[in-house]
């Protein structure tokens, strides 16, 4: 009967992050067909992604602030109601106005979300199989993802506010007769996380790294829709587009049997000898094959541990809310850092843009060099020890057989 249990309450977990990520991407779609529908000038849109970005920075860390006393169920109903409520902005109305309040609205619910369903996460999933789920909740909201960019130009924004609406009340069935856990009784405030040496380390790589994909990947795209045709740009974001989806996969799994330290250090090293060789080569297409690889390796492998996987193990159980907001928070804010540069693409040298990105990213690992790894140590020994045992045995029984 536990085990029944458990495997509910995962399949919950499951259902509510896949729900919470999707309303995300779809309010952001959403977000363009009303700005194509009412012709905004640039400072509105900028403006509604404003609305958007800090409206979920601002309200996530507040709702980690106040969970205790709501309880997590009762934000769990609130955030799932309000973004219900904002599904029907779009579907009854197209002006600039209503549209700025679905900005703001929908990032509020994202942002309301956020905290408790990445904690949630981390409290039913063990620190050894921690990267394992994580990677298997991203890569199946990867794949929806790839769904809705395909269907996106057969889509308007009634269509996508009706799947919206059916996607959130998929909530209410998995919060139905849902018993979560209950606060600890310990309180952890945000200073002790702001200074907290081991928390910092992996912030400030995670970022340099969100810092350098916001501002060189549309630059990227420019560059290829400059120098080479259409097509060519297309197979080498569909590349990393693929890449990224599987190597979340592959990144969950090395994240719970090497260490999560060892991987993103590789992969900062990786991507930033990647960028180099654009850097240098930027004219030749293999410089470009290779870059879409290791760009769509490493962009996986930082989005399973930075996301769901280093915050949970750093913060105590039941108490994770403010650990996920603040370390979320990077990617939010320089997404709408990303979106005020884009107008400037042509007034920057690429090969000096994809030098200073290398340099940033080899920046990075130093303080993962000093951070220390969120796995226990023993279990990376077990796992070690585990392995040479097999392979002892098998060596052994081959000896045996060439002995008979």
């Amino acid at each position: 009967m536990r085990m029944v249990n458990s495997m509910h309450s995962t399949l919950k977990i499951y259902t509510v992050i896949f729900v919470l990520f999707i309303w995300r991407q779809i309010s952001l779609l959403v977000i363009e067909h009303l700005f194509k529908e009412t012709g905004a000038a640039f400072n509105e849109i900028m403006f509604s992604y404003a609305l958007f970005y800090f409206s979920t920075i601002i309200f996530s860390l507040f709702i980690s602030f106040f969970s205790e006393k709501l309880g997590r169920k009762r934000i769990m109903y609130l955030w799932t109601i309000i973004a219900l409520v904002t599904s029907i902005i779009p579907m009854a109305f197209t002006n600039k106005i209503n549209g700025m309040f679905y900005s703001f609205f929908s990032g509020l619910s994202f942002g309301l979300g956020l905290p408790i369903c990445l904690s949630l996460f981390a409290n039913y999933t063990d620190v050894e199989n921690r990267g394992r789920n994580g990677a298997f909740i991203f890569f199946s909201i990867s794949l929806f993802f790839i769904f809705l960019a395909l269907l996106n130009n057969l889509f308007n924004r009634v269509t996508l506010s009706f799947l919206s609406i059916v996607l959130l009340l998929l909530n209410f069935l998995a919060l139905k007769s849902w018993k979560l856990d209950e606060f600890s009784k310990k309180e952890i405030y945000f200073t002790s996380i702001t200074i907290n040496k081991a928390f910092m380390l992996y912030f400030v790589s995670w970022s340099i790294f969100c810092l350098i994909d916001a501002l060189e990947a549309p630059l990227l795209q420019y560059f290829l829709d400059t120098t080479f045709e259409v097509n060519f740009r297309n197979l080498i974001l569909s590349l990393a587009t693929l890449f990224t989806s599987f190597s979340i996969l592959l990144g969950g799994f090395l994240a719970d049997f090497y260490g999560r330290r060892n991987l993103l250090i590789s992969g900062f090293v990786t991507l930033g000898i990647a960028y180099a060789i654009v850097g240098v080569a930027s004219i030749s297409p293999i410089s470009w094959y290779v870059y879409s690889v290791v760009d769509g390796i490493s962009t996986g492998f930082f989005v399973v541990i930075f996301v769901f996987v280093v915050w949970g193990d750093m913060a105590p159980r039941n108490l994770r809310e403010k650990y996920y907001a603040i370390g979320t928070a990077p990617f939010f804010f320089i997404n709408f850092i990303k979106e005020l540069f884009i107008p400037y693409l042509e007034m920057i040298p690429v090969s000096t843009s994809f030098s200073l990105a290398s340099f940033f990213l080899f920046l990075a690992v130093i303080p993962l060099l000093y951070a220390p790894e969120t796995l226990p140590e023993k279990l990376i020994r077990r796992r070690e020890l585990r392995k040479y045992v097999e392979k002892a045995k098998k060596i052994r029984e081959k000896y045996e057989k060439e002995k008979d």
